[in-house]
């Protein structure tokens, strides 16, 4: 968990980096970094939910309101779908969506 954490936070700080720098950042990178901080995200909530077995699911640990939370990211970012399209495209050159 601590790894994949780190690397999020890292993908990030990159990103930030691009952007404030005069070349600047293109879309797909932010979509790259939106899709996988997320659903990196979302492993170590269901990680951590397993490891705390029936406790990950009740209110006395706070595990089930960050997946909760991170849900919504989900959805507020973009969704799984839409990021994998940006990101097919910038690969391929093939808008898959039009």
């Amino acid at each position: 968990m601590a790894l994949e954490l780190h690397k999020s936070t890292m993908t990030a700080l990159r990103l930030a980096d691009l952007k404030d720098s005069a070349e600047g950042v293109h879309p797909a990178q932010i979509s790259f970094g939106k899709l996988n901080n997320v659903r990196e995200a979302l492993e170590i909530c269901r990680t951590a939910r397993t490891i705390l077995g029936a406790n990950g699911i009740s209110l006395e640990y706070p595990v089930i309101r960050h997946m909760n939370n991170l849900e919504s990211v989900l959805t507020y970012e973009g969704t799984t779908e839409m990021h994998t399209l940006a990101l097919g495209q910038a690969l391929t050159g093939v808008a898959a969506f039009r």
